[in-house]
């Protein structure tokens, strides 16, 4: 495993925290996701 994979686990693992502990933060990172997402099969 490489380091980016390693930090995009951890990254996406403290998303999940966050959203398990706070609902409406875990509707906005959702949503952040899907947009980033969007955005970059756009580019591609």
């Amino acid at each position: 495993m490489d380091t980016r994979t390693a930090l995009a686990l951890a990254l996406g693992a403290l998303a999940v925290y966050a959203a398990y502990r706070n609902p409406e933060l875990g509707t906005a990172i959702g949503i952040g996701v899907i947009v980033m997402t969007l955005l970059l099969a756009f580019l591609k």
